[in-house]
């Protein structure tokens, strides 16, 4: 989607000539509310600040009307980090419905990190709860759901086990641990020392079996000592790069695209009932010193300003109702009092029903880039009736609005 703002992100590939008219635009569009000194010196300030010395960012590129193939491994690589950060983002909330006693874990000491499954059955798991409660240094981790289950059925099936302990036992559904350390049978203990297994053990749950070896300096991987079991559960992380991997983005893409234009909230503005001319005057202000990024003063505080006698507005502004074909057809023919000022439309509404095809094929038949008007851009130029073309015009804006008598073409509201 394109609104009127995104005319000042070509300002960062020529960013030096491009300063001036970023600071003017960041000034007319701050003037309308009894804040208007505090908001635009801000924003006019770290809009400055923010393209110095920036690169052009590489999706100004994109073109909004064709969707990029990706390659299966570009996919599955896709899928691969959506599906961490949503593993990642889950962790810190995984059992907090089970307790609100639940403390973060000590950092920087080593972690006793216990690989479980329900295939240990529901006795063995309880007494390994009730052995580890209150011990903040003792992690046990799930794989993730079983078959067919939803993580909301796992944490009923543990709550149910938890009862009566307390404080309940550290645990999480963490796939990427056991992806870590590849853990293939359980139960396994790690002891995690500064990213490092200091010692692995598999077939024992014992905490003090644990601690026995530790006493004699044992160390890295110490085998098998006792009976292990396959992994009842699924890998979450694989099943959500599965489910991710297997989505139609182009198709969700698109209906992303179509609700924007059944949701979008038009700037709807009446038509011209007569030819009208009149004048804005800028003039205003500053609260506060106005620097470039090289510490020029640009405006001094307490000193009343109008920008259009420090720069040109260099751009032309046509308003107007894209559902009506008569005011399409009449903007068409308008022209601009500076010839070298950028000429930008700016539609009040669109026909919805044409979405995103009915934009481009508007913007072929005007041969420019067609913006959505917002609301901050329609009270700060006090924009009232349409059509209207806004220009400078000496060292204030001119809005000419003109009326339209041919007949309308009745639109999407």
């Amino acid at each position: 989607m394109r609104f009127f703002n995104k005319s000042l992100l070509s300002c960062s590939v020529h960013l030096n000539s491009c300063i001036r008219r970023l600071l003017l635009l960041t000034i007319l569009l701050a003037l309308c509310s009894a804040h208007a000194d505090e908001e635009w010196l801000t924003r006019s300030q770290n809009i400055l600040n923010s393209l110095e010395g920036q690169p052009r960012p590489a999706w100004l590129d994109n073109n909004l009307y064709q969707d990029q193939d990706q390659d299966q491994d570009q996919a599955q690589a896709q899928a691969h980090r959506q599906a961490l950060d949503i593993v990642e983002d889950a962790k810190p909330i995984a059992l907090n419905s089970l307790s609100a006693l639940q403390k973060p874990l000590n950092n920087g000491k080593p972690l006793q990190v216990m690989f479980l499954s329900f295939s240990l059955g529901e006795s063995v798991l309880k007494g390994i709860f009730e052995e580890v409660s209150g011990q903040e240094d003792v992690l046990l981790v799930f794989r993730g759901p079983k078959p067919q289950q939803k993580l909301p059925g796992l944490f009923a099936e543990l709550k149910v086990l938890l009862k009566d302990i307390n404080p309940v036992p550290n645990i999480v559904i963490d796939p990427i641990r056991f992806q870590k350390w590849a853990v293939s049978t359980v139960p396994e203990i790690v002891v995690e020392d500064q990213g490092k297994a200091s010692l692995r053990v598999k077939g024992v749950t014992s905490l003090t079996w644990l601690k026995s070896r530790q006493d004699v300096g044992q160390q890295g991987d110490l085998g098998r000592f006792g009976e292990v079991f396959d992994i009842t559960e699924l890998d979450l992380l694989e099943e959500i790069k599965r489910r991710l991997a297997a989505i139609d983005w182009p198709q969700k893409k698109q209906q992303a695209l179509a609700r924007f234009w059944e949701q979008r909230t038009f700037e709807a503005l009446p038509n011209a009932q007569e030819n009208l001319q009149r004048t804005v005057d800028l003039t205003i202000t500053a609260p506060h010193d106005l620097l470039a990024p090289n510490g020029k003063l640009i405006i001094q505080a307490g000193q009343t300003v109008n920008p259009l006698d420090k720069m040109a507005f260099g751009l032309c502004l046509i308003v107007f109702d894209a559902t009506q074909k008569a005011q399409v057809d009449t903007v068409q023919q308008w022209s601009c009092r500076d010839k070298k000022a950028r000429v930008m439309y700016l539609a009040t509404q669109l026909p919805r029903q044409d979405g995103w095809e009915g934009l481009k094929a508007l913007e072929q038949v005007l041969k420019a880039p067609v913006y959505l008007l917002t609301p901050d851009v329609r009270q700060r130029f006090q924009l009232q009736k349409i059509p209207a073309l806004v220009e400078q015009s000496g060292n204030k804006i001119q809005i000419q609005e003109r009326k339209v008598t041919s007949p309308t073409m009745a639109g999407a509201h």
